[in-house]
């Protein structure tokens, strides 16, 4: 038996560990319990032993309200954070590496932290009827510069 394959249990030799496997990642703070939740389920799925391991989130569907604590998590490239009750972005903005960004189906008002992705490549936020279309005006001036796709509600297509 290789070392390798047991790299999720502690190997012990003549009664002396050799080896413990990293312990999952358990130090971080995320008021919203329900994304509280859903990050702790994805480290646990994954065996996420670091915060920068965590670099795809899913929690589409579990009723979100706050993104605050997100950020501890600086090396998301991708979240999936669809009709939830999200109505607050500033925590996303400061997660700079994300590359695609699914919010369809939130309460969003205010895309401007986004103008603070620059490596998005997608970005999604339709069915955000509270969405003030103006302001996604330098998203889509972004959007002419690189390969960007932006995904606009109803009302804030021409």
């Amino acid at each position: 038996m290789s070392v390798s394959s047991c790299k999720n249990y502690s190997v012990s030799v003549n009664e002396n560990v050799v080896y413990t496997p990293p312990s999952i990642f358990k130090d971080f703070q995320i008021a919203d319990q329900q994304l509280f939740d859903c990050v702790q389920q994805t480290i646990y799925d994954a065996r996420i032993t670091r915060a920068e391991d965590l670099t795809t989130l899913n929690c589409s569907n579990a009723g979100i309200k706050s993104l605050s604590g997100l950020d501890k998590f600086f090396a998301l490239k991708e979240v999936n954070l669809a009709d939830n009750q999200i109505a607050d972005l500033s925590t996303i903005g400061n997660l700079g590496r994300l590359e695609i960004v699914k919010l369809q189906g939130n309460l969003i008002k205010n895309p401007a932290p986004l103008l603070q992705l620059l490596h998005l490549k997608q970005l999604d936020l339709q069915e955000n009827p509270m969405l003030i279309c103006k302001d996604t005006a330098q998203l889509i001036a972004n959007q002419n510069k690189t390969t960007t796709r932006i995904l606009l509600p109803a009302h804030c297509v021409n």
